[in-house]
């Protein structure tokens, strides 16, 4: 489940990234397992899921989520990995987060604090 605090104080939750309104966001946390994942007071904030197609059986399955933070010139990148449940993190430039590639999506986030994060 994820919950999203925009600088004005309001709160969303489980909506699609897409759909957000655009205005600047304070905070993003993320539930996953017995996890919280918590990012705040980035310059803009990315979501993006990872899915595997499986061409025999015709289905899709999440493979990842990854979360991301840009700093300045770089993405602190959360990664969520559904398959063996686990929690991984990385420090790429930004237009690199995405294995090697810049990603889409962004929204906007705060530039005058200290960017944050926590997993507990």
């Amino acid at each position: 489940m994820v919950t999203i605090k925009f600088l004005d104080g309001e709160l969303i939750q489980n909506v699609s990234w897409s759909s957000l309104p655009n205005k600047p966001i304070k905070r993003l946390k993320y539930n996953f397992q017995d996890k919280t994942v918590i990012m705040e007071d980035y310059e803009a904030y990315n979501h993006l899921i990872e899915k595997v197609y499986n061409v025999l059986q015709g289905t899709t399955t999440i493979r990842s989520i990854y979360l991301i933070g840009k700093i300045k010139n770089h993405a602190k990148i959360i990664i969520l990995n559904l398959l063996d449940n686990s929690v991984h993190e990385e420090i790429r430039a930004f237009g690199e987060e995405y294995k090697g590639r810049p990603s889409t999506g962004w929204k906007n986030g705060i530039n005058d604090s200290i960017p944050s994060f926590q997993i507990c």
